[in-house]
């Protein structure tokens, strides 16, 4: 049955990955990811762990907690360090102790991160199984499919392609994920010189490749809530809303906002069963100063940016977005650019528990359904089948 499992899995990885491949204009570029590579590098050597697993001792929930505390814990000296040793000024006898630190915490990490991405995988497969989100299979009968699966890796950024005259997402491809900044903006720079468009390469904080690729994170919510979402994806890749992703906007917008939902319900019921003390070393944050509505600023500025744009005012509405960012900048909000393909890219996650400045109608009859969904299973099983948004207007005006 294990085999039978895996050679599916293979099978099925391999065609994902190159449907995704070809659906990103995937070519011999040395600074694009590699997402066939990626699957052929990790895949056997994630299911090589989980079938020594099965000859070790288990670990019990107070050890899982103590790793997933300290992984997480990690994170954050990690980022510390990595930020000290990004400061040109740091060298001498202070640069090769913070090295020295950065590699022991490095090395601990490692040795945490397997026995990690078992547990979460583990709850959130129990949580999944707990909702009744199985697939009936021949000979295997109803299982979790495909199994959730996911590596702590640097996930790649994603360039994003806007006109300048209008926000519309025409085109978008996965960066290697070991260029810094530097090399990152010139490529921005580079393909927004030569097509006369807007470009923004944002940062993920997963991929929906097999094994999923998961960002290192600080926090235990959100990387449940990256697992669940990325899961959902790959759940939907088996279904007509999934499988069709890379056809249009609307399509690739309705499977985000579905897996935003799927990993936003999925979380709230990991952490509710298996709750996990925060860390008390670090200061509270100081929250006396004027808080800032983010989601209303950047809706706000959408709309503003739409009637400029609306009247062929493109440098003026570009001036627009750069003075914003400016001034949430001041008041200790960052955003590296404010643009229209930043807008673009944000408007796919287009629900409540997605992006702040997603202005698309698409979401609130997401976040509609959903409420009127008995349980998250009924949720996707009515979704899963959607291949327009026309179908989702049918199913809120007349359930079916």
């Amino acid at each position: 049955m294990a085999l039978v499992i895996a050679l599916a899995l293979v099978f099925a990885s391999l065609i994902g990955a190159t449907r995704v491949a070809a659906a990103l204009d995937f070519r011999n570029d040395p600074y694009r990811y590699n997402v066939i590579e990626w699957e052929l590098h990790n895949f056997p050597a994630k299911w090589l762990y989980e079938f020594g697993e099965l000859f070790r001792a288990g670990r019990s929930r107070d050890q899982q907690d103590r790793d997933l505390l300290r992984f997480f814990e990690l994170a954050r000296e990690i980022e510390v360090l990595e930020r000290d040793l990004g400061d040109v000024a740091m060298g001498g006898v202070a640069g090769r102790q913070r090295a020295g630190e950065l590699e022991a915490r490095y090395r601990e990490r490692g040795r945490l991160e397997n026995g990690v991405e078992d547990s979460i995988e583990g709850r959130v497969t129990a949580m999944l199984k707990a909702e009744g989100i199985t697939t009936p299979l021949p000979i295997l009968g109803d299982m979790l499919w495909p199994p959730v699966d996911f590596e702590f890796a640097d996930s790649p950024r994603s360039l994003v392609v806007s006109p300048r005259d209008r926000i519309e997402l025409i085109d978008s491809y996965l960066l290697r994920a070991d260029l810094d900044l530097g090399e990152i903006e010139q490529i921005e720079d580079r393909r927004a010189e030569d097509d006369g468009v807007s470009t923004l390469a944002f940062e993920t904080g997963g991929i929906g490749a097999y094994p999923t690729i998961i960002a290192y994170s600080e926090g235990y919510r959100t990387t449940l809530e990256r697992v669940a979402h990325e899961w959902a994806h790959n759940y939907l890749f088996f279904q007509p809303l999934g499988f069709n992703y890379y056809d249009n906007n609307d399509l690739r917008t309705m499977n985000e906002t579905v897996a935003d939902i799927a990993g936003h319900d999925v979380a709230n019921a990991v952490i509710a069963r298996w709750p996990l003390e925060a860390p008390t070393s670090e200061p509270p944050m100081d929250r006396t100063g004027p808080q800032v509505d983010v989601r209303a600023e950047l809706r706000q500025l959408r709309g503003e940016v739409d009637a400029l744009l609306a009247e062929g005012a493109i440098e003026e509405a570009e001036a627009l977005m750069e003075q914003r960012r400016r001034e949430l900048a001041d008041s200790g909000i960052y955003f590296r650019k404010l643009n229209q393909a930043y807008f673009a890219f944000t408007n796919l996650y287009a629900g409540e528990a997605g992006a702040p400045g997603a202005t698309n109608p698409i979401g609130p009859k997401l976040d509609e359904l959903r409420r009127r969904s008995a349980s998250l299973r009924d949720f996707i099983l009515v979704v899963q089948d959607f291949t327009s948004v026309a179908q989702l207007d049918r199913w809120l005006t007349e359930g079916q």
